[in-house]
């Protein structure tokens, strides 16, 4: 599994991408960064992506992606994953003719832009190579984990991709219980001075972090820092630097993990 960074920070500045994940070059995980990374061939090869929440900061490019995609006049439309919720809230906020036109319909029904394909907490879902599960965590909004596997048997090999969240708990059970995990990526927005504002928005701290990882035990592979407050990156890499965390490693734009 190849994992491509195109964003990786809670905020923006020139330089610096809100959320988007690719994997294997055609699904994404969150659409905070994709147009704006992406050249037109690249994102004519996306198939799926999976939303893991309907903040702005992780579908704001969701809108010129389907706007380019129409114009591509590809067969397929581009399926985007989410609960019912996430959904409904795309459909109603913004692909609704109002803010964004409504591609589930354009350039027709029975040939749309987009596809939407609702999963359920605990439901497996086949997407090409890729089987995809769902698992809540905790912010103030309803939002997802995503574990995503691929492969089979002793050649399985799975990534869990933590959604915005404060501290939770069933993905950890999850994650014990998956075989082939070799990677994770869980949000660490904010320093130890804004425990407080963490703790308000539903987001960690690396003291938080640090508790979050007591629950998975054990793990000899890579943990993936992401969503950092650009401001205070470089004091969230001391303070996990203090305490110790191990196998930790701040993304980067740009950056690819092949696991």
């Amino acid at each position: 599994m190849e994992i491509r960074v195109l964003g990786c920070y809670g905020s923006q500045i020139p330089g610096y991408g809100l959320t988007g994940f690719l994997i294997d070059a055609k699904t994404l995980l969150d659409a905070g960064a994709v147009t704006s990374v992406l050249t037109q061939e690249e994102q004519a090869g996306v198939e799926h992506i999976l939303i893991t929440h309907a903040h702005m900061d992780h579908i704001r490019e969701l809108a010129s992606l389907a706007d380019n995609i129409c114009y591509l006049n590809r067969e397929d439309p581009l399926t985007v994953v989410g609960t019912p919720l996430v959904i409904e809230t795309l459909k109603k906020h913004i692909f609704n003719g109002i803010i964004w036109p409504d591609f589930s319909a354009i350039p027709s029904t029975e040939k749309p832009v987009l596809r939407y394909v609702a999963i359920r907490p605990g439901e497996k879902l086949q997407l090409g190579r890729l089987s995809v599960t769902v698992v809540p965590v905790n912010h103030k909004v309803e939002t997802v984990a995503y574990v995503v596997e691929t492969g089979q048997n002793e050649d399985r090999v799975a990534a869990i991709f933590v959604g915005d969240t404060g501290p939770t708990d069933e993905i950890w059970r999850v994650a014990g219980k998956v075989d082939g995990i070799r990677a994770i990526f869980v949000e660490t927005s904010l320093p130890e001075e804004l425990r407080d504002v963490a703790e308000l928005s539903g987001h960690l701290t690396p003291a938080g972090l640090a508790g979050e990882l007591e629950k998975l035990g054990p793990f000899d592979h890579g943990i993936y820092i992401y969503h950092m407050k650009i401001q205070y990156r470089e004091k969230i890499r001391r303070e996990i630097d203090l305490l110790r965390i191990a196998n930790t490693h701040l993304l980067q734009d740009g950056q690819v993990i092949r696991i």
